[in-house]
């Protein structure tokens, strides 16, 4: 009997003895040897813009950060996958973070067309290996421009802008005299109504005529104008 319990003591230390040993491996261990990061820890691209635009954005941006030095082959392909763009050409980077612009032109520096371009990303430092793709758009085509229609009154003008049918970006001033509403969203069907006050950025009152502006903005930065003059209602008449 006492050499059973003894077997059976040993069995139970060997089973504690494993479990510890499995809950090691499951919770320490992991933490004792973590996975090494990617060479590319970072990688982001301008989505949309507008070559040779002087509101908009001009030019696109890629930017990655590296976590070890090295070879880096960034370019750029049209819808038909065929390349006509790099901007990185396979030699070594040292540094830990890379950026570079593009102007939407091909590599004979001719402008390319609007339409949808793949950015590919191919690193490499010794065995390991990096690949990822991105998508940039160029867009040159301004937005339709909005519907704008405006009521005067002696002491106001009170402007309604329609959207021109996309989601946009906003902004209605007064030319000339510093008063404007912020740029704001502006749904694709949505209206949005200003009432200016004839009274210029610091307060004091613009007499006459005034030019009411409202201007939308892509996301790619294109822009269109709609103008409409406010001119002051004259007073009723005075019946005698």
């Amino acid at each position: 009997m006492p050499e059973q319990g003894a077997g059976r003591r040993g069995w139970i230390a060997g089973g504690v003895i494993a479990m510890v040993i499995v809950a090691f491996g499951v919770f320490v261990l992991p933490f004792a040897f973590t996975t090494p990061p990617p060479i590319i820890t970072r990688f982001v691209a301008t989505r949309v813009f507008s070559p040779g635009s002087v509101d908009g954005r001009a030019e696109a941006r890629v930017a990655i950060r590296l976590s070890q030095p090295s070879n880096v082959l960034i370019t750029i392909k049209d819808p038909s996958g065929t390349v006509v763009k790099t901007l990185a050409d396979g030699a070594r980077i040292s540094t830990k973070t890379f950026s570079v612009p593009w102007d939407g032109t091909n590599d004979a520096g001719a402008q390319l067309p609007d339409g949808a371009y793949t950015l590919d990303l191919d690193a490499h430092a010794g065995q390991k290996k990096f690949r990822k793709s991105r998508k940039i758009v160029i867009d040159t085509t301004p937005p339709t421009a909005p519907g704008l229609s405006v009521v005067a009154t002696r002491t106001t003008c009170m402007s309604t802008v329609t959207g021109p049918g996309e989601a946009i970006r906003l902004r209605v001033a007064a030319v000339g005299t510093g008063a404007a509403a912020n740029w704001r969203d502006l749904p694709a069907k949505g209206t949005f109504t200003w009432t200016w006050n004839r009274s210029g950025a610091n307060g004091t009152p613009v007499p006459g005529p005034t030019i009411i502006a409202a201007t939308v903005s892509d996301m790619a930065g294109n822009r269109a104008t709609t103008r409409r003059l406010c001119v002051a209602a004259r007073k009723a008449p005075v019946t005698p």
